[in-house]
């Protein structure tokens, strides 16, 4: 599935959009040729679609640890054209709302509502982060956006204002081994320079290489995840790999 915010990912235990969000082998030449669209899997996005997996994270040196993610498509509307799609990422909670489109061979992510007692948090994207689905292998993509995010309560509301200029290159096919076996993938490189309105220091450089399921009984699923984070003098690096499949009831 897709990436999603990074600060949103914490919260819900998604990571990178998205499920759809470092280790194996190199595949062959026919591989490495094929384009992105098999990783993309439409019924990810159908309405009352459920998958919910166990993810193993491991920061730096530090101990792995194992979170549950959820992704639940609670309603699925078409308006001009536009397929408009909304998932909860989080069991048990009806209040939060991440807000998809597919148009124009993309998904596109718009940003979440968050309403929980006595807060709201939003997120906005102008223009929304695209994912175009069937990419050329070498194909580079680019964006420029605005991330707004909110925060209100009774004392008020606080708004954070971050320009992100981001890449996402599909580098081809690889046959990987992780612990829901081995199965040929998608290999994605993205790079997010982030600046915060207001606060220099808080600039950051991610470099993320994601591995999708292209085949098998997952398509469409992330299997691993590498993130390395400059920031400050300090690099931080996030690995990420989907260690259990708890349920992927497809509609």
């Amino acid at each position: 599935m897709t990436r999603h915010p990074r600060t949103f990912i914490a919260m819900t235990g998604l990571l990178s959009a998205a499920l759809l969000a470092a280790c194996g082998g190199g595949g062959d030449s026919s591989e490495e040729a094929k384009n992105s669209s098999d990783c993309f899997n439409a019924g990810f996005y159908r309405k009352d679609t459920q998958i919910y997996v166990s993810q193993s994270s491991r920061l730096n040196d530090a101990p792995a640890l194992t979170s549950l993610v959820y992704h639940w498509v609670t309603s699925q509307t078409e308006e001009n054209g536009i397929n408009n799609i909304y998932i909860n990422p989080a069991p048990n909670s009806g209040r939060t709302s991440l807000h998809y489109s597919i148009e124009g061979g993309a998904l596109l992510y718009h940003g979440y509502n968050a309403f929980n007692i006595g807060s709201t948090s939003r997120q906005s994207l102008a223009p929304p982060r695209q994912s175009v689905i069937a990419m050329e292998p070498g194909q580079t993509t680019s964006q420029t956006i605005v991330q707004t995010d909110s925060f209100s309560n009774a004392g008020g509301e606080t708004k954070t204002v971050t320009t992100l200029a981001e890449t996402r290159t599909y580098a081809g096919r690889e046959t990987i081994t992780t612990a829901l076996g081995t199965v040929e993938a998608c290999r994605f490189v993205s790079t997010v320079a982030a600046s915060q309105e207001g606060q220099p220091g808080a600039s950051r450089e991610t470099r993320t290489t994601t591995w999708v399921a292209a085949a098998g009984p997952y398509r469409g699923l992330t299997l691993q995840e590498s993130a390395v984070t400059h920031q400050a003098g300090k690099t931080d690096t996030l690995v990420t790999e989907t260690s259990q499949v708890n349920r992927f009831d497809l509609r």
